[in-house]
């Protein structure tokens, strides 16, 4: 197990979660260039980077950002294992990728074959891509399972959908299912 509570979740039914401002606690600052905040998770011992590719409109980006990322337990531990950027697949900002090529935030998008959001591409620390998530994620519960998912590796040994059922997180029909799950 990787430290994430189970008393955390029984407490999520009962209480408010402690928010923060997501763009501030959990999406890293950027000038745009990938390699320098690879060597950033280098130099701090992380796993990897996490890029979260977003846009402006999409309604669950902003539910992500909104009640997900904005957890604090979210953010603390994910900022001890990522670095975590945020792309807008729809942006002119420019950005320099991996390969040191330097072009807009949207054609990187595309040359990663990012064409939905929200989507995340877990990268390891030689600049490859280790998993690619696609779709919204509802809850803290889900994003720390997701976190587990790929710092223990299990993405190498199994589909997430599976890790997440030996997890307890799915119901009969095969939904994902999460303590503190909204409906909305």
């Amino acid at each position: 197990m990787l430290g994430i509570c189970t008393c955390a979740w029984n407490s999520a039914l009962a209480e408010e979660r402690e928010r923060r401002n997501a763009r501030e606690y959990f999406l890293t600052p950027t000038f745009g260039d990938l390699r320098e905040e690879l060597q950033v998770a280098r130099d701090t011992d992380k796993l990897g980077m996490l890029l979260f590719f977003e846009a402006e409109s999409c309604p669950y980006c902003q539910h992500m950002i909104n009640k997900v990322f904005s957890d604090r337990e979210v953010q603390d531990w994910y900022g001890g294992r990522f670095v975590s950027i945020a792309i807008d697949i729809h942006g002119d900002v420019e950005m320099t990728d991996f390969d040191g090529i330097t072009l807009p935030s949207k054609v990187i998008a595309d040359h990663r074959r990012v064409f939905l959001t929200p989507l995340m591409i877990f990268v390891d620390l030689e600049g490859n891509e280790a998993y690619r998530y696609l779709g919204m994620i509802r809850t803290p519960e889900e994003m720390l399972v997701l976190g587990e998912y790929i710092a223990g590796k299990h993405h190498y040994l199994m589909e997430y959908r599976t890790y997440a059922e030996k997890r307890g997180m799915q119901d009969e029909e095969g939904a994902l299912v999460t303590p503190a799950g909204e409906s909305e």
